[in-house]
């Protein structure tokens, strides 16, 4: 899938652009973005869910991610 393709591209972008400076305070904690939003940052992502859910409603686009200094990698075999 394209970058155009991806319909989280936008909160994606957004997310590499400000992850700098949400580390010192946010690190581990998720973040909720729609579009150039933040709905705020949650200590896990049951609770991230439940405030994107919340705010944006079920059918509407929205990214959760962990604030890291290393993005984890998984394998999957």
């Amino acid at each position: 899938m394209s970058v155009a393709e991806n319909p989280l591209s936008r909160e994606l972008a957004f997310y590499e652009q400000h992850k700098t400076d949400w580390l010192p305070n946010h690190e581990n904690q998720f973040v909720v973005v729609a579009g150039e939003e933040v709905a705020g940052f949650y200590a896990d992502y049951k609770t991230a869910w439940d405030a994107g859910t919340e705010r944006f409603g079920l059918r509407a686009n929205f990214l959760i991610k962990q604030i890291c200094t290393r993005e984890p990698v998984y394998v999957l075999y």
